[in-house]
């Protein structure tokens, strides 16, 4: 999939959309230089000759491909999409891995293995880091799937927000020049939006935008428990006059002890962010006139829907010299309007 990009492009989120992911997508994950190189040389640096390894949402192969290139003995392949997994398994058998690469098809909750693996790897992250409830499924994988002193990969991930001056992203939230906007049309928004500011977006915000410095809102030790509903208070200091219509989000994951995968940048064409990933973009119905000084406070909270993701909502205010002189409180469906 090709496009050039602009700035402040806005489209559905992906995270929301996983039954909905087709070839054009997945060739969109392959085609992402960020992603593509932090797992090549993760899963280089992890797997061993003679590992056994489960690839959980392999998708089209190309992370079980690197373990088999890496040494492993054997690959379980699992996803959810039999026809994604037919694919997969045609192009390791292609590749000299048939038998080598064992496909299995369903939910990574619903199924079984018929041994312990060495090492877990998994590409489930949202560019909010549990988007499509990661941590869950992780969490549950390791449990069930992964032998006594086995490695994770990911290891960790934290989830980032800082507040942003993206006007022209904004406008076309407000506007409806949103990629895929057809499937938030009604009442429902079709992915239980009743309003376009009852969303986040993928969006590549740039850092010029930023009115504060970004924060670390959630952190994640994959395997862990799952993190049940929470809401974390974030207070940030306007930098710069400008106008605050909403956060972006990314996260930073420590893949293996030696690779990183930063999302933080704005340059897909140079690599310093990801194309399939993008930012989230969590905006404001009314845009805030903010001035250096100023304080923003953010209460972020999230209520997990186990493998489904979460859903979010983003609240707060601005204060003034000790006044407060805005306020905002948006968030998904399941969220704004209930406790959290």
């Amino acid at each position: 999939m090709s496009h050039t990009y602009a700035a402040e492009e806005v489209w559905l989120p992906a995270s929301e959309l996983v039954a909905d992911w087709d070839s054009g997508f997945h060739d969109l994950l392959l085609g992402d230089r960020l992603r593509m190189s932090a797992y090549a040389e993760a899963i280089a640096e992890v797997v061993r000759p003679g590992a056994v390894v489960l690839d959980l949402g392999t998708g089209t192969g190309i992370l079980a491909n690197w373990a088999l290139e890496a040494g492993a003995a054997r690959v379980y392949g699992l996803d959810f999409a039999e026809s994604v997994l037919a694919t997969a398994a045609q192009r390791l058998g292609d590749a000299g891995f048939a038998d080598r690469f064992v496909p299995v098809a369903g939910m990574s909750f619903d199924v079984a293995l018929p041994e312990r693996v060495d090492v877990i790897v998994s590409e489930t992250l949202g560019n909010l880091v549990d988007n499509e409830g990661c941590v869950a499924i992780l969490a549950d994988a390791r449990h069930r799937f992964l032998a006594e002193g086995g490695t994770m990969l990911p290891i960790s991930a934290q989830c980032y927000l800082v507040p942003v001056s993206a006007t022209t992203a904004h406008q076309r939230v407000a506007t409806g020049e949103v990629h895929g906007a057809q499937a938030i049309a009604g009442s429902d928004g079709g992915l239980g939006a009743r309003d376009p500011f009852s969303l986040y977006y993928d969006t590549i915000v740039p850092i010029a935008t930023h009115l504060a410095s970004p924060r670390a809102i959630t952190s994640h030790t994959f395997g862990e428990d799952a993190i049940a509903a929470a809401t974390v208070s974030t207070p940030y200091t306007v930098r710069r006059d400008g106008v605050f219509t909403g956060f972006k989000g990314y996260f930073v994951s420590t893949l293996s002890p030696s690779v990183a995968l930063d999302l933080s940048g704005d340059d897909i064409a140079s690599g310093s962010t990801s194309d399939s990933w993008k930012h989230a973009y969590l905006p404001v119905r009314q845009p805030v006139a903010v001035r250096q000084g100023d304080r923003l406070v953010l209460d972020f909270a999230w209520i997990p829907r186990g493998s489904l993701g979460n859903d979010y909502r983003w609240s707060g205010r601005v204060v003034r010299r000790g006044e407060v002189v805005a306020e905002f409180d948006h968030g998904t469906a399941a969220v704004v309007g209930g406790a959290a």
